[in-house]
């Protein structure tokens, strides 16, 4: 009983609706990283150093450092580790974020294009062209916007 009363508590202190503005926000990064990781993962794996003999012919520069071979390959495997680890949680964010994005009607889906997804996008250009799309006033628009976008965070987030 306190398990499901501790849950309960936690999420009335939650910002849902900051939350899905950072959603929301986020979602072309994590578009960004699902279409470039496989060509990122294939630069990286082209580019992993080898561990070779050392020059005896050549004077040592800087300090001498018996593993600098195997500290360069580790910091390789690190990286691709990195980019793999990135590319799950844009996975996951997928899974979780698209389907309540689905079940948004297209106006809502538009209204939060145009509000958070844009480039450079200033709220009162957004809300101009909801006025203009529905031949509203901007109080209606602000409160069409609104709907929407507690809508997505139900959805996302549940009650």
């Amino acid at each position: 009983m306190t398990a499901v009363l501790g849950t309960d508590i936690t999420w009335k202190y939650v910002d849902r609706r900051a939350a899905a503005i950072n959603a929301l926000r986020d979602f072309s990064t994590m578009q960004t990283i699902i279409d470039t990781t496989d060509d990122d993962l294939k630069a990286i794996a082209e580019d992993i150093p080898s561990i070779s003999s050392p020059a005896m012919d050549e004077r040592p520069i800087g300090p001498f450092n018996p593993h600098a071979h195997e500290d360069r390959i580790v910091k390789h495997l690190e990286r691709i580790d990195n980019r793999q680890r990135r590319y799950l949680q844009a996975r996951d964010y997928m899974a979780w974020f698209l389907p309540a994005w689905a079940a948004l009607s297209d106006d809502e889906r538009w209204m939060l294009e145009v509000c958070y997804l844009g480039e450079d996008t200033m709220q009162t250009d957004a809300i101009i062209a909801i006025c203009d799309r529905f031949h509203i006033e901007r109080s209606s628009a602000y409160n069409k916007k609104n709907r929407a976008l507690n809508h997505f965070a139900t959805l996302l987030y549940g009650r």
